[in-house]
């Protein structure tokens, strides 16, 4: 299995990545691959041509972890410009109802849950991470609720608000 991460990358990207809870503990994964190689993270990652911004959320959470999350809603989002493109990502609140996990040996080098106290002891954490996962365990996430189109399907409109 190759990673192509070029047919993601024509300019402009759409990422997703989800903070799952289970009880006070928070899921992070540690990635195997790319610049930030052995860092902890939230799961996440590109979203697909024919996927809503949701389904590809539970999606990378599913394959990188393992894990299967109800969605509670949006919560933070981050855009950023670089010489190589334009990106947006759109990071949930989810909830699973256990603790197992299973990394997918690809991507992601582990995954595990862990309480605030483990995640701010973290020495290679990545930013974004400790700030949405913090405000999450802390309980001080907004959260944005998904709501229906009346003229359109869930599978191809989405809003949250």
């Amino acid at each position: 299995m190759t990673y192509d991460e070029s047919r993601y990358r024509k300019g402009y990207s759409i990422g997703v990545g989800g903070v799952v809870l289970c009880g006070k503990k928070a899921l992070l994964v540690r990635r195997a691959l790319g610049s930030n190689i052995d860092d902890w993270a939230i799961p996440g990652g590109f979203v697909e041509h024919n996927e809503t911004i949701d389904v590809a959320v539970r999606r990378e959470v599913l394959e990188e972890a393992g894990v299967r999350a109800e969605i509670e809603g949006l919560i933070a989002a981050r855009s950023r410009l670089s010489d190589a493109e334009n990106s947006a990502y759109f990071i949930f609140l989810l909830r699973a109802s256990d603790e197992s996990t299973q990394a997918d040996g690809f991507e992601v080098a582990g995954a595990r849950f862990f309480t605030l106290d483990e995640v701010q002891a973290l020495p290679q954490l990545q930013a974004l991470t400790r700030l949405v996962v913090t405000r999450a365990l802390r309980g001080e996430a907004s959260v944005l609720k998904f709501h229906t189109h009346p003229q359109f399907s869930p599978d191809e409109y989405v809003i949250y608000a």
